[in-house]
């Protein structure tokens, strides 16, 4: 599985995740992916990160991270079964 960032200023990082993504391993990859890429895309802090409804994605460790980061950058959360900016589009 790949994770990666982009927006409409300049693509981020890849990741090859090589086991199942757990709440641990995505929470360090934000802290070492997502924040140094908001923070040089965005630097007065207006960006927008949004995340899927996975349960890794919302596991309180995870919230607990962004409630941290909202100085910074928001968080936007997906209602349940609603479209995304997922790159790959509606098949």
């Amino acid at each position: 599985m790949l994770w990666g960032t982009f927006s409409w200023v300049a693509l981020g990082p890849v990741v090859v995740v090589e086991q199942t993504m757990k709440a641990a391993n995505y929470l360090n990859i934000i802290a070492d992916q997502l924040h140094p890429y908001m923070a040089f895309v965005f630097p007065t802090r207006n960006g927008i990160s949004q995340q899927g409804n996975a349960p890794c994605l919302k596991a309180r460790i995870v919230l607990e991270w962004f409630q941290e980061h909202t100085d910074e950058f928001h968080l936007m959360s997906c209602l349940p079964k609603s479209p995304d900016l997922n790159p790959r589009g509606s098949i």
